[in-house]
């Protein structure tokens, strides 16, 4: 066992490096503190077992040093506020009056092992308050920290087949707990995007949201002014949504508008965007789209509205009106296009014409404007 001792021990630190290695690359990447922290942590725990033996002194400074570290990352991913506040001040009073300590030489290194006591109980009743949530990371956490005590009790004897335990355990708080960070990380991440879709998707729809579709007609507007190229704006009415309802048999008209703007978002390309602008209206932005084409697009739109059986309406076909404009280096606003097509889809369904796609002309809108 002693021969493999060095072996066991280099390949042990070599993981926590390689732990600290990548704490600081995701750290960095997703601007988490906590695996900061943990890379902190580590980093002081493996001088320390270099130095245990030799200098015992600074190795318990470090073993201090990695206890404060290890409650600050703790109470980094975990949460401060609330119930955790106390647990937190806990945690960290424990850490600086065993860091002083030590570093005063006022107490004999053998005392470190029962400063571990208060840190394990707070520790502990922080691990418990967070485990109500249910959250799937804390088990690797409380591994982790499980760890980061046997590690403790273990490495300061310096006897060297506890000193290879201690290590083991320093491992095992490194992978647990890192695991535990990056899970909650992207669970973090995930609620984000959910909360941010919110605000800019239409929930029933999955389009976007008027104001946002509003922000991007004025970029679009100013690129076309800037640029050159042509962009094309339309509405879209659907004008026999309670036709649909009635041959439907519905309570409501919510899978009629939804089927419509199924088949509204499957005519667009990737760079395009669609709202819901109303109950029966939506905006269509066809950015960079060639003179010409915003026809075809128009007409791909009628085409797919038709095909009912595609978008959850069996036996019922989607009739729409469209205006469009196709807008230029003309300096438009957005204001002034959306009331002329508005107004376009208005004198449509008032003349009760059987022309379905009517082009606004943009000098028209712009002498208006």
């Amino acid at each position: 066992m002693a021969n493999l001792t060095p072996y066991i021990s280099g390949a042990l630190g070599g993981i926590c490096t390689l732990v600290v290695v990548l704490s600081l690359l995701i750290g960095y990447a997703y601007n988490e503190r906590m695996l900061w922290w943990h890379a902190g942590a580590l980093a002081a725990a493996l001088p320390a077992y270099l130095l245990l033996t030799k200098q015992p002194a600074p190795a318990m400074m470090l073993w201090a040093v990695q206890l404060a570290l290890a409650a600050q990352t703790l109470i980094v991913a975990g949460g401060s506020n609330g119930a955790m506040r106390l647990p937190g001040r806990i945690l960290r009073l424990t850490s600086l009056v065993l860091a002083g300590l030590l570093g005063s030489r006022l107490l004999p290194q053998i005392t470190l092992q029962w400063f571990v006591l208060p840190w394990a109980a707070a520790t502990v009743w922080y691990l418990y308050r967070n485990w109500s949530r249910n959250q799937p990371w804390i088990y690797w956490m409380a591994l982790g920290q499980a760890a980061l005590l046997a590690c403790w009790l273990l490495a300061p004897s310096g006897v060297e087949d506890k000193g290879i335990a201690g290590m083991t355990a320093l491992a095992v708080f490194a992978i647990a707990s890192y695991l535990a960070m990056v899970w909650k990380s992207r669970l973090s991440s995930e609620n984000s995007l959910r909360i941010e879709a919110r605000e800019r998707t239409d929930p029933l729809t999955g389009l976007a949201m008027p104001r946002l579709f509003s922000d991007r007609i004025e970029g679009a507007l100013i690129r076309s002014r800037n640029m050159g190229y042509a962009s094309a704006l339309m509405l879209i009415r659907v004008i026999n949504i309670d036709k649909i309802v009635a041959e439907q048999g519905m309570e409501d008209s919510e899978a009629v508008v939804l089927g419509a703007s199924h088949a509204i978002a499957s005519t667009l390309r990737a760079q395009d965007s669609a709202a819901r602008l109303g109950s029966n209206r939506f905006g269509v932005l066809a950015e960079g789209i060639a003179y010409g084409e915003i026809g075809l697009l128009a007409t791909r739109i009628l085409a797919h509205g038709l095909r009912g059986e595609d978008w959850g309406l069996r036996g019922s076909r989607l009739e729409f009106h469209i205006a469009i404009i196709e807008v230029g280096p003309a300096d438009l606003k957005a204001k002034a296009i959306l009331s002329d097509l508005d107004d376009a889809l208005n004198n449509m369904r008032d003349q009760n014409t059987k022309q379905h796609i009517r082009t606004v002309h943009p000098g028209l809108v712009a002498r208006a404007a």
